[in-house]
């Protein structure tokens, strides 16, 4: 989705034990663009794209990508600018359905659908108290019904304009299509404005039950928006008074102390996304959006990774949640973990919840009991970045971009970003001939739109410090290694912020005034109503509420 200029990027991972072929394409946008990766086991791979695919403004596009690979891989990816920047991982095909309701924060809010088969019939309905829709020099106002078409890999992007909001929005087609949702630049209590971004999950995966969480290493209010999908529906939020929320599409907000985590429960399936502020104690930041997983969707293992920063390095965390009798056969890369520090969760008798700090490089969290479900979540905080005057060869990020010494002294755009020599490399026969001593101030950075479509392709260790992953003058962003597709799965997306549709987590940047902070959400794969694990949980809750109920599940 759209962004203010600069970087898109998509990282590709597996766990596969062997190195997996990965086959890249861009069939309307340009149909001789072709790119093969071999991805090895707890490797990361980058591939950068123009940041002219984005979607913009309001508008049916061709900017589909194509991923195919012929085992299990990952993909999650990156919408960096200057000051505003955020990721997510995205959804396999098999896991997408034909219906959705939309959740945004409520400023610059924006919306994009990607279609997985010719012939798609799209129908959208902004929600009752949303934003319009003009596309055609036709407002399609809240209630009003836009009908459009799309054919395989063609996408629609949606902009409802600076204050807007496009909460309860309804999707439906008649094939699967991939959904993403978010706002351009968005403020969050107060937070400073920052991109947000998040995949949405088909109705069909909503569920009933979901335990909030904080962030580890901070103190100021979470925000969350829940969104119903059928008729009277009663939410439950541990220590409140019950709400009713009579119409499918209505929103309910609410906000939660830093340090607490609570269990909120619903009567039929909904939806419920997160919003951090931005910041830590009195320092402001920016804010992050998550969608947060029922618990119907929690799994049994996850492997991520943290980044391994250069210059800032990042403190890491893992925040779990699980039973209190299923904690003696959780174990974190081989150890067992369950002297941590496991504090209760409100409103759940059994239900518990704890933050481990988890050093750089990539982990595997999993329960010896493969029946046994969980929830984890990745987050890292670094200090910010600093821009400041390119020294070359200095071996430092002096444009916030998150490369390190990418331009030559040539007068030229190397890199693509619309600045000129920036980020200055010195060529290796200078750098044995001089050491240089130099004095750094800061600048402001200003990016404007790339230019090259051809992407370049950088495998990256996950525990090597040669380039990272994301940076920018208030962000950097952590990144999870986890794998959830089929054999030779087909992958449609539509640019960095939006696309591949794979493997199934969750993900959003939460960043400070003086750190950034990357989350996401590990998970195996979503599931069906029909394909569900057994609601292990449904006794920790006060309330008594029944499962989700089976449905027939959409497939591709």
């Amino acid at each position: 989705m759209d962004n203010y200029p600069g970087v898109l990027e998509v990282f590709i991972t597996t766990d596969h034990k062997y190195a997996v072929t990965v086959n890249i394409t861009t069939p309307i946008l340009n149909p001789s663009y072709f790119k093969t990766l071999t991805v090895k086991n707890k490797h990361v791979s980058k591939i950068s794209f123009n940041f002219n695919i984005r979607g913009v403004g309001t508008e049916l596009s061709n900017k589909g990508i194509y991923i195919q690979s012929d085992y299990e891989i990952a993909i999650y990816a990156v919408n960096k600018a200057s000051g505003s920047t955020d990721a997510f991982i995205v959804f396999p095909v098999d896991v997408l359905g034909n219906l959705y309701y939309l959740i945004t924060w409520d400023q610059t809010a924006q919306f994009m659908i990607i279609a997985t088969d010719d012939n798609t019939v799209v129908t959208i309905t902004p929600g009752r108290r949303g934003a319009s829709i003009t596309f055609n020099s036709h407002v399609y106002k809240p209630g009003m019904s836009l009908v459009i078409t799309l054919d395989r890999y063609q996408t629609f992007h949606a902009f409802g304009g600076e204050i807007s909001d496009y909460s309860g929005t309804h999707i439906k087609s008649r094939k699967a299509i991939a959904v993403l949702s978010g706002n351009k630049c968005s403020q969050a209590g107060t937070g400073y404005c920052d991109h947000l971004a998040s995949q949405m999950t088909p109705v069909e995966t909503f569920g009933n039950m979901f335990v909030t969480i904080n962030m580890p290493s901070c103190n100021r209010p979470v925000h969350f928006k829940l969104v119903a999908s059928e008729n009277n529906t009663q939410v439950n939020i541990s220590g409140r008074s019950p709400i009713n929320l009579p119409n499918p599409g209505d929103i309910y907000t609410f906000n939660t102390p830093s340090l607490t985590q609570i269990v909120v429960s619903t009567d039929k399936p909904t939806a419920l996304a997160f919003f951090a502020e931005g910041g830590c104690d009195f320092r402001i930041g920016d804010p992050a959006m998550i969608l947060l997983p029922p618990i119907q969707q929690f799994a049994s293992d996850y492997t991520f990774a943290t980044v391994a920063f250069p210059t800032k390095p990042f403190e890491s965390f893992l925040t779990i949640v699980i039973s209190e009798q299923k904690i003696s056969g959780l174990f974190l890369d081989g150890h067992n973990i369950s002297s941590e520090n496991w504090r209760p969760v409100v409103g759940s008798k059994m239900l518990r919840i704890t933050n481990i700090m988890v050093e750089d490089g990539s982990h595997t969290i999993y329960h010896i009991n493969p029946t046994v479900i969980f929830l984890a979540v990745s987050t890292g905080v670094a200090e910010n970045c600093t821009p400041s005057i390119t020294v070359p060869g200095d071996i430092i990020d002096n444009d916030c971009d998150g490369l390190i010494d990418e331009e030559l002294q040539d007068e030229i755009d190397n890199d693509g970003d619309g600045e000129i020599d920036e980020d200055l490399a010195k060529a290796f026969e200078e750098l044995n001939a001089t050491t240089t001593s130099t004095t750094f101030t800061s600048k402001t950075t200003s990016h404007s739109t790339t230019t090259a479509l051809e992407p370049t392709t950088t495998p990256v260790h996950s525990t090597t410090t040669e380039l990272p992953l994301t940076t920018t003058s208030r962000h950097s962003t952590t990144t999870p290694t986890i794998t959830t597709t089929s054999n030779m799965k087909d992958i449609v997306g539509e640019n960095l912020s939006t696309d591949m549709l794979i493997a199934g987590v969750l993900s959003a940047l939460f960043a400070l005034s003086c750190f950034s902070t990357g989350m996401y959400f590990l998970q195996r794969k979503l599931k069906g109503k029909n394909g569900q694990v057994e609601d292990v949980f449904q006794s920790i809750s006060s309330n008594n509420i029944p499962p989700v109920r089976n449905t027939v599940q959409f497939k591709a």
